[in-house]
């Protein structure tokens, strides 16, 4: 049977336990080893200080009285054995003379000197320099130290093996304070490590839980929306962690899906109106136009004003097509030209596509263009669709008999702007109206589908501009187009898409 993987709470207690041991073993091992070194160095440093400054009483010796003493080879009374006492009671540690080879003068603790190799002692002897270190009697630690005298007018650099005149005085202190202190320390860190296991414990778990529900009800949530659509409301968590940055994140994007969805829906309840009526309408102006002309005496009249509705709707159908293939395109990512634009030559060749429909209604449009040319960094159909979209929009909304201008402006960001005297757009929907498939209230009753504005700052945004409404004092709208300038290139330019 397979075994069931650890949780996310596992993990988290675990690997914050295992990090909390680890780091208290990293620092007991940092600290105590340090800590026992530093003390026992210490007492080592003392022990050298005492005994330097108990070298006084050896200075009254003679080497009389040292030849003496090791010809008989034992412990003698006197001057030398009271010098020797006297070291001890200063350094609180058992002291030994001796001579080399290794000829033991005198000591304070006779049992300790039998059973001491003095291994330190023949180091100094050899180096003529104090030999410090560490060791153990009866299980107890001791400090050692061995240092050379001169007595009777020797010198501790004058050392070697055919002298008598230099000597070595070993100590041997028990410093069962350092161990003690270590004891302590080690006894309160482990007593500190294992109440910090348990606080981590008793805090770790508890908020890994509260974590792993959290975390489960956003997934529960991520399903729901998955199974019943973005309709589902995503539970509100109101944490500044990064859990709750994630619940706002998926109650953020719960909200723009429901909203793509309720424009999906709309979309396809407008293009589903928009595209029965003209079909409709195309297919019984058709049908009356084949009865006009299969009759004996046909109404060309009537015929063409039948087909010129038709053309009208087909134009509307077409209208549609070009829209829905542009949002295509941009949701596709299909790359833009980059290149030099004539704004005034471009201008010019779309006016002159909306004559017809201007002079229909009486409507005027003029291209203020006085600067001279204008270059801008563009890809020239782009440009050309949005400049075809916001007149598209002016004539529609425009009253007959109005003036529709496009003004030019250069810079550094060159600028197209189109105005209109339309109703112009209320500033509740200023922002709205750039959106997908939204229709500002005020139409003049045509009817679109709320791609047109949408589009064309896609496409801006695409070329590196931006396409803005403007505030103004005059009634009307007025739209622009703001574009990174270019030069005027020294080839032949682009002719219009």
């Amino acid at each position: 049977m397979p075994t069931r993987p650890l949780g996310l709470r596992g993990r988290i207690v675990g690997a914050v336990l295992v990090t909390t041991v680890a780091t208290l073993l990293v620092a007991a091992l940092a600290l105590l080893g340090p800590l026992q070194r530093e003390l026992r160095s210490a007492e080592l440093k003392t022990l050298g200080s005492q005994v330097h400054s108990a070298l006084g009483s050896f200075r009254f010796l003679s080497q009389g009285d040292l030849d003496i003493a090791n010809a008989l080879g034992k412990q003698t009374p006197g001057r030398v054995q009271r010098a020797v006492t006297e070291l001890r009671n200063r350094t609180g540690g058992e002291v030994s003379l001796l001579a080399y080879p290794l000829v033991l003068i005198a000591t304070s603790d006779t049992v300790s000197a039998k059973v001491d190799s003095f291994s330190d002692a023949t180091a100094a002897f050899e180096s003529g320099k104090a030999i410090g270190s560490f060791g153990t009697s009866d299980g107890q630690a001791v400090a050692r130290l061995a240092t050379p005298i001169a007595i009777g007018g020797g010198h501790p650099s004058a050392v070697g093996r055919d002298s008598l005149r230099t000597y070595v005085l070993a100590i041997r202190k028990p410093i069962p304070e350092v161990a003690g202190a270590v004891h302590v320390v080690r006894t309160a860190f482990i007593t500190a490590a294992l109440a910090g296991i348990a606080l981590t414990l008793v805090l770790g778990i508890p908020l890994a839980a509260t974590l792993v529900r959290r975390l489960r009800r956003l997934r529960q949530a991520a399903v729901r929306l998955a199974d019943g659509g973005p309709g589902l409301g995503v539970p509100i968590d109101r944490a500044r962690d990064e859990v709750g940055d994630l619940a706002r994140t998926l109650a953020t994007m719960q909200r723009r899906l429901q909203h793509q969805e309720e424009a999906r829906r709309a979309f396809v309840a407008t293009a589903s109106h928009e595209l029965r009526t003209p079909l409709t309408s195309l297919d019984g102006m058709l049908e009356l136009l084949d009865d006009d002309l299969r009759g004996s005496d046909p109404d060309l009249e009537d015929a063409r004003s039948l087909l010129e509705r038709a053309r009208a709707q087909s134009r509307r159908l077409g209208r549609l097509a070009a829209d829905l293939l542009d949002l295509s395109r941009l949701d596709a990512e299909v790359k833009l030209r980059s290149e030099p634009v004539e704004l005034g030559e471009l201008s010019r060749a779309v006016l002159a596509e909306f004559e017809l429909g201007t002079s229909e209604r009486r409507i005027t449009s003029q291209l203020e263009d006085s600067a001279g040319p204008i270059w801008a960094l563009g890809d020239p159909g782009s440009v050309a669709r949005i400049l075809r979209i916001l007149l598209d929009n002016a004539v529609r909304v425009s009253p007959e008999g109005s003036e529709i201008t496009v003004e030019l402006h250069g810079g550094d960001a060159v600028a197209l702007s189109v105005c209109d005297h339309g109703p112009g757009v209320s500033p509740d929907e200023r922002d709205q109206i750039f959106r997908r498939f939204h229709r500002g209230r005020d139409t003049g009753g045509q009817a679109g589908f709320g791609l047109g504005l949408a589009i064309g700052r896609e496409l801006a945004e695409r070329m590196g501009g931006e396409l803005v409404l403007e505030d103004t004092d005059t009634p009307g709208a007025k739209f622009t187009l703001r574009l990174p300038a270019a030069h005027a290139p020294d080839a032949d330019r682009v002719a219009v898409a």
